[in-house]
C-alpha cells in the first residue's frame, strides 16, 4: 500500500492534470458526446498509463531507469504505433497514448529545467548535439499527434 501511494504522489499534478485532460479531449474527438460503454476501457488504459512507468521505477528500483532514454523511445514508438493502428483494444491504446505523453512530459519538463536532455541519451556512445536533441524531441511530438490522429479517426 505504501508503494501505491509512493506512485501515486510521486507524479506531479500538472502531469496528471494534462494527461487527464487529453485522454479527454481525444475521447470527445473520437466519439463526440456519445462515448460507448467500452471507452471506460479507453479511459482505465489512459489512467494506467500515466502511473505506469512511475510504478516500474519504484518497484523495481532501477537507476538510472532505462525507461528515460533515447532507446527505448525510439522502441516504445513502434510499439505503440503498431497498438493504436492495429490492435482494436481501446485499454491498450489509451495505455499508449497516456505513456506516450508521459514520456513526452518527462523530455519536455527535463528541458524547461535543464535546457537539455542529455540524460536521455546515456546509452548511446558520445553525446549528441542540443540540435540532434531537439529534433528527436519535435519528431517525438509529431509521431504522438499522428497517433492520436490515428486513433481518433
Amino acid at each position: 500500500m505504501n508503494k501505491l501511494l509512493a506512485i501515486i504522489l510521486r507524479k506531479p499534478f500538472l502531469f496528471v492534470v494534462t494527461s487527464l485532460v487529453y485522454l479527454v479531449l481525444v475521447g470527445f474527438l473520437k466519439w463526440q458526446v456519445h462515448p460507448p460503454l467500452s471507452a471506460v476501457w479507453y479511459l482505465t488504459g489512459g489512467v494506467i498509463g500515466i502511473y505506469f512507468l512511475d510504478a516500474e521505477e519504484i518497484f523495481f528500483a532501477l537507476t538510472p531507469s532505462p525507461f528515460r532514454s533515447v532507446v527505448f523511445l525510439v522502441l516504445f514508438i513502434v510499439v505503440s504505433f503498431f497498438v493504436v493502428t492495429s490492435s482494436g483494444s481501446l485499454l491498450a491504446s489509451g495505455l499508449v497514448l497516456s505513456l506516450f505523453l508521459s514520456i513526452l512530459l518527462w523530455q519536455l519538463g527535463e528541458w524547461e529545467v535543464s535546457k537539455n536532455i542529455d540524460s536521455w541519451y546515456r546509452m548511446v556512445a558520445g553525446g549528441v548535439s542540443r540540435s540532434i536533441e531537439r529534433w528527436v524531441l519535435a519528431g517525438s511530438i509529431v509521431l504522438f499527434l499522428i497517433e492520436t490522429y490515428f486513433f481518433t479517426r
